[in-house]
């Protein structure tokens, strides 16, 4: 069962086990806590799931876990997530008059800019007009009812999050501004919890576009008011990232926008890529790569002693999903080391050429369940150079080797917090994830010397008290 302490997969498997069939879940979290994800990055909006009691322990993955300043729930008992209660012993029966209640009080809450629908597959199956319900308490509340489908049978959290993206971008008034071409928006960026490290994300590509002499008027999403979303119409340029490309796709087509389509800015190469994208895109080459020297000679620097002393000839393992997976291997390759085994724990249909734009060619495990993940993971541990596990709450605690050291990263994270802005995109985001990436493996060997003096010290003190005695 997936819980929030990420740490359910830790014993060793047995020989008996390896033979067994896998019958574990699968290593990913649900469609539904995508939405929620979702929901969470835009602080007035109302989520209603058609579904039983246990939707409303799903928000646990969020609020207080992965996300320590959540609002997904509240104290007053005003939560921003609700829920049908639906039972098996009333799917049979007429539900469309206490759905339309309920979306009725939800809309008519003074702090619910806008509500969203969705089911869970015990709802769905029950044919309920779940659209015609939504402009029916529209129109009586005059505020957004918007229907997100429910695909939890079909999808992850990945997919969950981007048809939420994709339900805004169909139904929001994106008719009332004229674009400019100099203005950017951002649509598909993962804004998976309101902590230090997405704030600070925002900040520094906001800062990367503006030294291209270009505006940044909206990023979906960012942490804003649903009434922010609709300055995404003032932008001339939509750039897509992998989260939402869907929606971006649909806001272009929308405002008239030119739309491009750009890789996720996690790594210094990737961000050079990105910035020479956007420069090319908009007739800005020249200011691109100055602005790339720039950055270059004040992060570059700083790697001078880093890369021979901590990271030449190292491996790594990454567990996580598949748009985080590139930049991980990426960085890896340019300081010296090598990611030597990558797991995805999303589905396939996100990865598409993912094996092919790894550097090295490591071994790459798709979606796999969770005993699975952790006989690949613990063929691993005598691994000659073995040194970092970057990974999500998935992954962590999955490979307890003396001297290997943990960075989480990703969505879920649940043991790792930022309070302050600390980014990993970017330039400035690309320095201070090789400072986590050091820092942890210093640690993690620093452990395991002091565990081995320890030891020796207590066999030693053992040995010499048995001999007194």
């Amino acid at each position: 069962m997936e819980h929030p302490s990420g740490l359910l997969w830790t014993a060793s498997v047995s020989e008996h086990e390896e033979s067994a069939p896998d019958f574990s879940q699968r290593a990913t979290y649900s469609y539904l806590i995508g939405t929620m994800i979702a929901v969470n990055a835009i602080k007035d909006i109302y989520l209603l799931v058609d579904g039983p009691e246990c939707v409303q322990s799903k928000t646990q993955f969020i609020r207080g876990n992965h996300d320590l300043l959540s609002t997904l729930t509240s104290v007053s008992g005003h939560h921003r997530v609700a829920h049908t209660a639906l039972h098996p012993s009333v799917m049979s029966k007429g539900r469309e008059d206490s759905l339309r209640e309920t979306l009725q009080r939800i809309a008519s809450h003074p702090f619910a800019e806008a509500v969203l629908l969705t089911s869970m597959p015990m709802a769905a199956v029950t044919a309920v007009d779940y659209e015609r319900l939504c402009k029916q308490v529209s129109r009586e509340t005059s505020r957004p009812v918007l229907s997100v489908l429910g695909r939890s049978l079909t999808g992850d959290w990945m997919e969950g999050y981007a048809e939420v993206l994709f339900t805004l971008a169909r139904h929001l008034d994106l008719s009332q501004t004229k674009s400019d071409p100099s203005k950017v928006a951002i649509v598909g960026y993962l804004f998976d919890r309101n902590e230090g490290d997405h704030r600070g994300n925002v900040r520094e590509i906001r800062r990367i576009l503006s030294r291209l002499g270009l505006e940044t008027v909206s990023i979906w999403l960012e942490g804003q008011s649903f009434k922010e979303l609709k300055r995404v119409q003032e932008a001339g340029v939509i750039l897509s990232f992998p989260y939402g490309r869907k929606a971006a796709d649909w806001i272009a087509r929308r405002t008239g926008a030119r739309l491009i389509e750009c890789e996720y800015p996690f790594g210094l190469l990737a961000t050079e890529r990105f910035v020479r994208q956007v420069g090319r895109e908009t007739g800005r080459e020249e200011l691109a790569e100055k602005v790339i020297r720039d950055e270059l000679t004040e992060v570059v620097p700083p790697l001078e002693f880093m890369i021979p002393f901590y990271f030449q000839n190292r491996r790594v393992i990454y567990v996580g999903d598949p748009v985080l997976a590139v930049g991980v291997a990426e960085t890896a390759h340019l300081l010296g080391a090598e990611v030597s085994c990558v797991v995805i724990t999303n589905m396939e249909k996100h990865c598409g050429n993912l094996a092919e734009r790894l550097p090295g060619r490591p071994e790459v495990v798709i979606y796999p369940k969770m005993k699975t993940m952790l006989r690949v993971l613990q063929r691993r541990r005598s691994e000659p150079r073995l040194s970092l596990l970057v990974a999500n709450s998935s992954g962590v605690g999955m490979l307890l080797t003396p001297g290997v050291g943990t960075v989480e990263l990703g969505f879920p994270s649940f043991h790792t917090h930022w309070l302050s802005e600390y980014p990993f995109l970017g330039f400035r985001g690309f320095l201070a994830f090789v400072e986590r990436l050091a820092n942890a493996m210093r640690v993690a060997e620093v452990d395991a010397w002091a565990r081995r003096i320890w030891d020796e010290s207590l066999t030693q003190g053992a040995s010499k008290a048995a001999e007194d005695s």
